[in-house]
């Protein structure tokens, strides 16, 4: 049996050494109390960082500093500021995998390539920040392998260190989701989660440009089960998540699994076209029957100005459609990662 981890990193070095402590600690844990003899693999996914994570990635698979001139040799673009690591030895039954991106593609390519790349039994998808509890891993395990559920994800039961502003806006976003999606989403699930293989055949299957995993999980279906935990602050640095790429990430939600935009935009004009259309014969009626016309341009020049920003709001949410599926059309790779000097493509089908 083979249990593998799939950890996205964008500029996680201050992360990774306590990260490779934690884990594996926890992976021999596991290993010790399995009934049956268990394998691991490690996938980790350099997401064009720009400090020296790969550096550390590329130590920890050889478990010796990573030659600074081999890296000049490999043209890869490091931040050699340091030439010495403490990271824990991995697992005696664990192989290590570093998938190293050509840029930065983002998190959602990221994790579907080490989805891509596994091959165990079950897989896991954890943060190197350590805000996903690493001592969640072997309740998760086991309620796997005693056939509980297929998914089993970790919902943080509070937002204790996180800023007001960004906690209400996520709040606001889960419950504005749920009411325009099919697909429901829990408030403070992460994508911090235990997948069985079959679980991931069917996200693999799913071959599409713009992913929104959140959704994917929980639109594929399949015996869930949830772990709730108290929120951890990250453990180093600062999150690459900025307010801009949290609103773009909303909106990806918004597009990708719910077509209520697209009637919510119809709806409006129709009603639009109704008041319009009443305004209009009122208008008519009270001019010829009673001699009152319409006096003053106020009024008309702010309800063009009104409808006029309706219509290129319209026009927004029908071209954020179009473009999506400009760009599936055009089939490029999801992402392309880089393995001794040679570019290699991951396409999409």
């Amino acid at each position: 049996m083979k249990l593998s981890l799939i950890v996205p990193c964008y500029n996680e070095s201050k992360s990774l050494e306590a990260f490779s402590k934690e884990v594996f600690d926890i992976l021999d844990s596991i290993a010790k109390n399995s009934d049956e003899a268990l394998k691991f693999e490690c996938i980790f996914i350099n997401d064009g960082s720009k400090d020296n994570t790969i550096e550390l990635l590329y130590a920890l698979k050889s478990m010796q500093p990573y030659p600074i001139n081999k890296i000049a040799e490999s043209k890869y673009t490091l931040a050699q500021d340091s030439t010495t690591h403490n990271l824990a030895t991995p697992p005696k039954n664990c192989d290590i995998k570093v998938i190293d991106f050509t840029r930065n593609f983002g998190k959602e390519a990221a994790m579907y390539a080490g989805l891509k790349e596994s091959n165990g039994d079950c897989v896991v998808i954890m943060d190197a920040d350590l805000q996903d509890p690493p001592q969640l891993l072997p309740q998760m395990f086991k309620k796997w392998s005693q056939g509980e559920a297929d998914i089993i994800y970790a919902r943080r039961i509070n937002r204790a260190g996180e800023g007001f502003v960004r906690s209400k806006l996520s709040e606001g976003f889960y419950t504005l989701h749920n009411l325009i999606s099919s697909v429901h989403l829990e408030s403070g699930v992460r994508d911090f989660r235990l997948l069985d293989r079959q679980v991931v055949n069917a996200l693999l299957s799913m071959s599409e440009y713009h992913r929104f995993s959140k959704a994917m999980f929980e639109w594929v279906g399949f015996r869930k089960i949830g772990l709730e935990y108290e929120n951890v602050p990250r453990h180093q640095g600062s999150s690459g998540w900025s307010l801009w790429k949290l609103f773009k990430y909303s909106v990806e939600g918004f597009i990708s699994f719910s077509t209520m935009p697209l009637r919510i935009a119809f709806i409006l004009g129709f009603i639009m076209s109704l008041l319009s259309l009443g305004y209009g014969i009122y208008a008519i009626i009270d001019a010829l029957c009673f001699g009152n016309v319409v006096r003053g341009w106020t009024s008309l020049v702010a309800l063009i100005v009104f409808i006029g920003g309706m219509q290129l709001i319209i026009l927004g949410i029908i071209g954020e459609y179009i473009a999506r599926i400009y760009e599936q059309v055009k089939r490029r790779p999801i992402y392309i990662k880089r393995y001794d000097n040679k570019i290699s493509q991951q396409k999409m089908f």
